[in-house]
């Protein structure tokens, strides 16, 4: 008898071991998949995520929204924008994955995990909250419908201008970056509003306190830029 609660007792181990395993996947980091033809790029945070695809020589499409992770290998995505087809926003789409140590299958689409040891302080989902006018003195902004998020995964980036009511989709780019003894670097691999930005290299002081990234530089067209970002999720 004791033998067989034994039996018993590691069978409901395993079970509870597989089946953790089963939902314990996770979507979290960047994750790229390149073609002959074209790149395709997923950035995730905890409960936000971005599906990108272009080309060396030009920008195709962004899509993405905040999403839940289901039981059975599935994610619910609640689309937030899409460039190609704004009607999508505000739909729920739901798709297939499977993760591995390094690799992630999308909807039946092979990509590799892009470098989950580059995870830091801009690590997650961030939303544009402050920035500066010609004077210097910084003006609040409070996230409404129309905002401007940055995500940061396993050392790449991407900015999205979206208002997640309408559909609305007025820019975004995005590419690797690196942040070292106070100084955030990005490189630029693809741009919606200007291709002949990509392979820029654009230098930024920056700063993190707590729930606020204080960022300042230059941007693209070298104009002087001081904005603050606060983490989406207080939003």
């Amino acid at each position: 008898m004791q033998t067989l609660n034994i039996m018993k007792s590691l069978i409901l181990s395993l079970f509870c071991l597989i089946t953790f395993q089963a939902t314990s996947q996770t979507l979290e980091g960047g994750w790229k998949n390149t073609g002959s033809d074209k790149t395709m790029l997923i950035l995730a945070t905890g409960n936000y995520i971005s599906v990108t695809e272009y080309k060396p020589d030009a920008f195709i499409k962004t899509w993405g929204g905040k999403y839940e992770v289901q039981k059975g290998g599935s994610v619910h995505i609640h689309v937030e924008f899409n460039s190609a087809d704004p009607s999508m926003v505000g739909t729920q789409q739901s798709y297939n994955f499977k993760t591995k140590k390094k690799t992630l299958e999308f909807n039946g689409t092979a990509f590799n995990r892009v470098d989950a040891e580059a995870q830091n302080a801009l690590t997650g989902l961030w939303v544009i909250t402050g920035r500066a006018n010609a004077q210097g003195e910084i003006g609040k902004m409070t996230p409404g419908a129309r905002r401007t998020y940055k995500m940061m995964a396993d050392g790449h980036f991407q900015w999205l201008a979206i208002n997640i009511k309408t559909g609305e989709f007025s820019g975004t780019g995005g590419g690797r970056y690196t942040l070292k003894d106070g100084k955030y670097t990005e490189i630029i691999e693809f741009f919606s509003r200007d291709n002949s930005r990509v392979g820029a290299e654009l230098q930024f002081d920056a700063s993190v306190d707590g729930n606020e990234w204080t960022h300042s530089g230059k941007s693209s067209k070298g104009d002087p830029i001081k904005e603050i970002w606060s983490r989406a999720e207080r939003f």
